[in-house]
C-alpha cells in the first residue's frame, strides 16, 4: 500500500508558514514565537506565497487520497478549504476565513488517513 503523505505535508507546511509570520496571523503567531520561526518575519512575502504553495500540495494530497479510498466528502471539505484559505490570502488578509480554512486542512488530513487505514483494512479481507 502506497501511503500518501501530501495532505499532511501541505497542511502541516501552511500551519508552519502562517506561524511564521507573527504580523498577519495573530492566533498563530503565538506558536511561532513558541518554535522559533519569528526570524522569517522579515522574508514575509516569500512565505506567504510558501503557505500558498502548501495549501496547493494539500489540496493534491487530497485528490491523490480520494483516487485511493473513493470518499468524496474529505475531497469536498479540502476544496472548500483550500478556496477558503486562498481567498482570504490574496483578497485581504480575513482571518476570519484563514482560520477555519488551515483547521479544514487539518481535518481533511487526518480523514484521508483515517479513511486509508479503512480501505485498507478491508482490502486485505
Amino acid at each position: 500500500m502506497a501511503r500518501n503523505i501530501l495532505d499532511k505535508v501541505g497542511s502541516v507546511g501552511a500551519l508552519v508558514a502562517g506561524a511564521a509570520v507573527p504580523c498577519c496571523f495573530p492566533f498563530l503567531s503565538l506558536a511561532g514565537s513558541i518554535l522559533g520561526l519569528s526570524f522569517l518575519a522579515p522574508y514575509e512575502s516569500y512565505v506567504l506565497y510558501a503557505m500558498q504553495v502548501f495549501v496547493v500540495v494539500a489540496l493534491i494530497g487530497a485528490v491523490v487520497a480520494y483516487r485511493g479510498h473513493r470518499k468524496v466528502l474529505p475531497l469536498i471539505l479540502g476544496v472548500l478549504s483550500v478556496l477558503a484559505v486562498l481567498y482570504s490570502l490574496n483578497a485581504g488578509m480575513n482571518v476570519k476565513i484563514l482560520y477555519p480554512g488551515l483547521a479544514g486542512l487539518v481535518v481533511v488530513a487526518i480523514w484521508n488517513s483515517i479513511e486509508a487505514r479503512r480501505c485498507a483494512e478491508t482490502c486485505q479481507r
